[in-house]
């Protein structure tokens, strides 16, 4: 199960859990790179609904509609998951 957490959750669970953060790059449809950031708890990825970007991609990425922009981060993350698991069984 792949599982999206807003900032407040992703650190309290961080400071909680103690689990090891996985930095996730990924490319959006419109060429902005960035990294996300995750753990694995079980068999469960748990991340940071927040995309880190460069610096000079920060203005772009503040005018991109909010729920897309979510929801292409969700696709990525789940598309990430799946090839992980797929290389676990290899």
């Amino acid at each position: 199960m792949v599982v999206r957490l807003n900032p407040v959750d992703f650190a309290k669970a961080m400071m909680k859990k103690k689990e090891q953060l996985i930095p996730t790059p990924i490319v959006l449809d419109n060429g902005i790179a960035g990294i996300v950031y995750g753990y694995y708890e079980g068999e469960d990825f748990y991340y940071l609904d927040r995309l880190d970007v460069d610096v000079s991609k920060k203005e772009a990425l503040r005018k991109m509609n909010v729920m897309e922009l979510r929801q292409e981060i969700a696709l990525k993350i789940k598309i990430f998951v799946a090839n992980s698991n797929l290389n676990k069984n290899f």
